[in-house]
């Protein structure tokens, strides 16, 4: 009997587990499927397993390359280690659902919170992993805080997905229809007037396109009226309950932003410290996709520099794919709607499946419109169906990721648009630095991109349509915002299609859907083509731009935190040093601001001289708190003739210059249907097309006119736009007076001696009513002179198309605009008129 109870005891002990991934991963049972790791997961857990004791780490993986399971796989790991709770956080429900469903497939131990709320016992036993939702940890009524619970290790898949759900977190939000929405509205209504009492009517009269900022110094002096307003709701599930125990703490580094619909008051940076259980994990690792921009990482989860510099990033890029970007209306500008009938009729034929990613429902129905099926429910089974069969065409609105289409199911993907703005304060940065929308952008095509390419055996063709990823993609600068991989499949597309070698009387479709055969077809030209083009890929380390970017906002992350803190002055010298550092006008202004605004309450004075000091590089920081005087702005100057150049040079291809003045031309006209945003927009940037500087300053500053141009002969040309007015109408008394206005405004801003000037009404007809008055420095840029300027443009752009770019010079534009008189000499004489009357 003794000797059947130790074969009984030997049976029923656990038998240990190795914790080196890779070993622990052929050690578990699985089916025979799931029975393999692809190299650059191994790679990926050997390179973790030798840095495992370092406290933070991120680990990025291409979409589709299987990072999930290397993260369960890590968590297990320091389960088997340590002992310890571990924690896997998704972005949402869905994702967990699919994590929870992989590691069973893989006999890893891992658990779920069912609708109880309850955390699972096998977790707090240390014997599973959680896989839970971002939400649940970040929150200021967590369970997770409330029942003190130690995590030792923290895993954060799809990582940069869960920040924006964590910066929601963090933000506090009231509807226009929330009572305390009028009662901040009422406190700071007169501070909000002074600073742009345009933008004030624009909000408080319901137009839905314009928000304004609170001034620091507004909301911080009336921090115990807003408390008080606030108590009233702190148990409201909607507003307050989850957020106050976030922000209470912390309240001076939160900002307000207002619209006619909503009022956002969000944190400069998320303080994670107020979440314990985050904050006291020992180990977190961060798992993400390939995008170039991982500052959030390290400025909202406090992840080291070191360990956003240093990725583990597995150095076999076979798990790419194949992927042939094409975006038709780069090359040809005529490319419309029956093309693009045409090309997914072709794909359709060829009984391929089309999938369809746009931003929201109104653009999907647009899709819908021409033969696609809207997807909003039933997801999974939907996605299901394309895997099991063929000659699909469905559309999906907001739904970038979380969907698996590798292999055979899918091979045609068409990116349309993308998502707007979360935060209202990303509008407000993207006005000021220009980098928000293209940091949206390009993670819209990267994780888009992700959906049909899933391992290194997968090839799509990836179609790229929507106005604002045209204009992303016409730009040079904005390649950086991509990996070096996308921006070597973008460049395939246009070398096949180079528009030198298309005649135009190509069909346009045929030759975009032959392009894409070419892929689609797998033969073997097509791969030899590929591997060649992609081989010179280059591979250097984080540039110099990337890195001075990380070092800034690492330095910004510690100021916050000193600021949170309270030590205000330590605060300060940490923005200094990033001042001192080498910075454009607007990063300048940027952190000149944050600089005044956490040395306002112990250095008014010098708070004040700070946001003069702003202002002097940026046009959209805020008027100053304290009456002083100071030097009117100077307007850029400059050779016309070279910043026109440098405009051109700004873009990626002469295609890309040609679509984007032709796109000018068509907004460029007096109608009442001409929308008056776009023919502003249109007059912005036919000045930057003409060389001169160009802003406007209603727009982009809330005050003074629809338009200013100043020319390198020092003459500045104030513009009213009346572009919807119709052609029997009259320049009229109000007219005048708004340009009069406007003038005034000119005067004290920026007027200087020996400075020449001009107020111009933009509309159709240069006669005036009888009760007018002007004078000389009152001019009209009428039809007659409009359609002049139109002529000369379209004249301009068939002398492009007749260039390449490299071959353009400052002389060869020069004679141009002199046969044009679109010079700074001449324009006012040849293009503006007296009003007649």
């Amino acid at each position: 009997m003794n000797i059947f109870k130790k074969i009984n005891d030997q049976q029923n002990k656990e038998i240990a587990l190795p914790n080196e991934p890779n070993e622990l991963f052929y050690s578990l049972k699985k089916e025979k499927e799931y029975s393999y790791l692809r190299g650059i997961q191994e790679e990926a857990l050997t390179s973790w397993y030798q840095q495992k004791q370092n406290s933070h780490l991120l680990i990025k993986m291409n979409t589709g390359a299987g990072k999930t399971l290397v993260g369960l796989l890590i968590l297990y790991s320091k389960l088997i280690e340590t002992k310890k709770r571990s924690v896997f956080l998704c972005p949402d429900k869905q994702l967990v659902n699919q994590v929870f469903e992989q590691s069973q497939k893989y006999n890893i131990p891992t658990c779920i919170i069912d609708h109880d709320n309850e955390i699972p016992e096998e977790f707090l036993n240390n014997k599973a992993i959680l896989i839970t939702t971002v939400q649940k940890l970040f929150n200021g009524k967590n369970i997770f805080d409330r029942h003190k619970i130690e995590i030792e290790t923290i895993v954060i898949d799809d990582a940069h997905k869960c920040v924006e759900k964590i910066k929601d977190a963090f933000t506090i939000k009231f509807k226009k229809d929330h009572p305390v929405y009028d009662e901040l509205f009422a406190l700071f209504g007169d501070e909000l007037k002074k600073q742009a009492i345009g933008s004030y009517e624009a909000i408080k009269t319901e137009h839905p396109d314009y928000y304004m900022k609170l001034p620091f110094w507004s909301w911080i002096d009336n921090k115990e009226k807003v408390m008080k307003i606030f108590s009233n709701f702190l148990s409201e599930q909607e507003t307050l309950l989850f957020t106050w125990d976030l922000f209470h703490n912390n309240f001076n580094q939160y900002e307000m932003y207002i619209t006619s619909s909503k009022i956002e008051i969000t944190p400069i940076k998320c303080y994670t410290q107020n979440i314990q259980t985050y904050a006291n994990a020992k180990y977190k690792y961060a798992l993400s996709a390939t995008f170039e921009n991982d500052i959030s990482l390290l400025f909202d989860l406090d992840f080291p520099l070191k360990s956003i510099e240093n990725p583990i990033e597995p150095k076999d890029r076979k798990d790419y794919g194949q992927r042939l970007i094409l975006t038709p209306k780069r090359y040809f500008n005529d490319f419309n709607t029956d093309d693009i009938k045409t090309v997914i009729n072709h794909h359709l034929n060829n009984n391929q499946n089309i999938l369809v990613l746009v931003p929201s429902f109104r653009e999907a129905r647009a899709w819908e419109s021409i033969g696609a099926k809207i997807i909003s429910e039933n997801i999974e089974e939907e996605i299901k169906k394309l895997k099991d069969s063929k000659g699909n065409f469905i559309v999906l609105a907001n739904r970038y990721d979380g969907i698996d289409l590798g292999g055979e199911a899918c091979n045609v993907l068409i990116i349309h648009e993308h998502p707007k703005y979360k935060f209202i304060r990303d509008k407000y940065l993207e006005t000021i630095l220009h980098t928000t929308n293209t940091n949206i952008i390009a993670q819209t095509i990267e994780q888009g991109m992700g959906r049909t390419v899933r391992s290194g055996n997968d090839f799509s063709v990836i179609y790229l349509f929507g106005k604002n990823i045209l204009r992303f993609l016409r730009h040079k600068e904005n390649f950086k915002f991509l990996n070096k991989h996308t921006r070597k499949q973008i460049e395939i597309g246009l070398n096949l299609l180079s528009q030198d070698e298309i005649s135009e009387e190509k069909d346009y479709a045929k030759a975009i859907y032959e392009t894409a055969d070419f892929c689609l077809s797998q033969n073997e030209e097509w791969l030899k083509y590929y591997q060649n083009f992609m081989k010179d890929e280059d591979d250097e380390d984080i540039d110099n731009e990337k890195t001075k970017n990380l070092k800034i906002k690492d330095l910004e992350r510690e100021a916050i935190i000193e600021f949170v803190k309270g030590n205000n002055e330590n605060s300060a010298k940490l923005i200094r040093q990033i001042l001192n550092m080498e910075l454009t006008d607007a990063e300048f202004a940027i952190y000149t601001l944050l600089c005044s605004n956490v040395i306002y309450q112990i250095d008014k004075n010098t708070s004040n001289d700070l946001i003069i000091k702003a202002r002097e590089k940026s046009r959209h920081m805020f008027e100053p708190f304290l009456s002083q005087q100071y030097l009117k702005k100077q307007l850029k100057t400059g050779n016309q003739f070279s910043k026109a150049l440098k405009h051109i040079q700004s873009y990626s291809t002469m295609n890309d210059v040609i679509d984007t003045f032709n796109e000018v031309l068509v907004k460029l006209k007096y109608h009442h249907t001409n929308n008056s945003e776009d023919f502003e927009e249109a007059i912005k940037i036919l000045g930057k097309i003409l060389g001169f500087y160009s802003l406007r300053p209603e727009k982009e500053m809330n005050e003074g006119s629809d338009n200013l141009w100043h020319m390198e002969n020092d003459c500045s040309l104030i513009m009213e736009a009346k572009s919807e007015k119709l052609h029997t109408n009259l320049i009229s008394k109000s007219d005048i007076s708004q340009l009069m206005h406007s003038l005034t405004w000119f005067d004290n801003k920026y007027l200087n001696e020996n400075q020449e000037y001009y107020g111009v009404t933009l509309q159709y007809n240069k006669r005036g009513e009888s009760d007018i008055e002007v004078n000389s420095k009152i001019k009209v840029l009428d039809n007659e002179s409009l359609e002049r300027i139109q002529t000369a443009l379209r004249k301009y752009i068939e002398f492009l198309s007749k260039n390449k770019l490299n071959e353009l010079t400052e002389e060869k534009i020069r004679a141009e605009f002199i046969s044009y008189q679109l010079t700074s000499n001449t324009f006012v004489s040849s293009y503006l008129k007296n009003i007649k009357q």
